[in-house]
């Protein structure tokens, strides 16, 4: 049997082979269609796959059969039966087959770091303040050290590191590069942009449905599409998160984004901006006011997205303030008022998932190192 590490060890060698074969690539799709959902449901029987993923039942019946070969997925036992006939045999993914070190950079001044199970679950985690101005070698050594910390508190194989980045900060664009190539450990590094990760963990939750503009909130603001058309069958959303243009949504916050301009939609909606004008609130009405109006200049640069896509509904991923009824009020109102959108009103709903970098990073590097 291949076991897991020796598994992890092939594919890393193998990313560097181009291109993929078409049938190889069909039993890739396949194979990620089958573990993502095998994710998701935690449990299922090979007929339960089929009538999930759509796929025939000897193509379950074929990735299943690789997949425990590999050591990835457990038969776990029969179904009680309901029915007459043999009873379901049911599978899940061992949650001790790999895990994965996923870490999140989208704070400036701290890294968060954890050990996942493949199933997303966090089972050891740890934070430490970022250097500030940190060079990038100064960097891959903090976390070099965080990542052989983390794998020491596992008896598991790791499979990989995944790392979230923040969008459109100039230093996080020459980072990515650089982490690449660094050495954390001899495992393979997955480096993604925060918005995507996010997007990822939001939508194997399953809570938003198959289609949402998810618009990640930090010290700059990013969305990523999640759409039917746009994945890939492993969660993956559409071409990649992008930084909200820096659009001049008028007024002035008194405090200029970096691109200069204090009517920027950065400016207005930026975490740690907004979190200082939130602060200088004099009562909570005051606060509050302060949340409507950066809900309602986030409308304009948003209402070209989701009326060009027709996507449904919006997810804020970020700090508890994005979270706040006010604050999603105000955006749904503007949205509305803005365009004619295909739908009667864009809902605008906060993040579900918690530490959802860190979740979304660890399923990266399963999808990638796994399927």
């Amino acid at each position: 049997m291949t076991t897991a590490p020796a598994l992890a060890a092939g594919l890393a060698g193998a990313r560097a082979v181009a291109p993929v074969p078409l049938a190889q690539s069909i039993r890739r799709h396949n194979r990620g269609v089958v573990l993502r959902t095998l994710l998701r449901e935690t449990t299922a029987s090979r007929a339960d796959l089929s009538r999930l993923t759509g796929l025939a039942r000897p193509t379950i019946s074929e990735v299943v059969r690789d997949l425990l070969a590999d050591g990835v997925i457990l038969e776990t036992g029969h179904r009680s039966a309901s029915r007459p006939g043999k009873p379901a045999v049911m599978l899940e993914v061992d949650p001790d087959a790999v895990q994965a070190v996923a870490i999140d950079l989208s704070d400036p001044g701290r890294i968060r770091a954890a050990v996942c199970a493949p199933d997303g679950r966090i089972l050891h985690r740890t934070a430490t303040p970022r250097r500030a101005g940190d060079t990038a070698a100064e960097l891959a050594s903090d976390l070099g050290a965080l990542v052989a910390g983390l794998a020491a508190r596992t008896a598991h194989p790791v499979l990989g590191v995944g790392i979230g980045l923040p969008v459109g900060d100039a230093a996080a664009d020459g980072l990515s590069a650089a982490l690449l190539t660094t050495d954390l450990g001899g495992l393979p590094v997955h480096v993604a942009a925060e918005a995507d990760l996010a997007a990822r963990a939001e939508r194997d939750a399953g809570t938003h449905g198959t289609d949402f503009l998810l618009v990640r909130i930090g010290t700059g603001v990013s969305t990523a599409i999640v759409a039917e058309y746009a994945g890939d069958g492993l969660g993956v959303t559409g071409p990649g998160a992008k930084e909200l243009a820096h659009i001049d949504v008028g007024g002035t916050t008194g405090e200029p984004c970096r691109c200069g301009s204090e009517g920027c939609v950065h400016a207005w909606v930026g975490a740690p901006a907004l979190d200082r004008r939130i602060a200088a609130a004099g009562d909570d009405h005051a606060r509050q006011a302060v949340r409507a109006e950066a809900g309602q200049r986030l409308g304009l640069p948003l209402a070209a997205i989701v009326s060009a896509l027709d996507l449904p509904r919006v997810v804020l991923s970020g700090p508890e303030t994005v979270a706040d009824e006010t604050f999603r009020t105000a955006l749904e109102d503007s949205l509305a008022a803005i365009a004619q959108l295909p739908h009667a009103r864009v809902d605008v709903h906060g993040g579900t998932v918690a530490d959802a970098v860190l979740r979304g990073a660890a399923a990266h590097v399963v999808s990638a190192e796994l399927v």
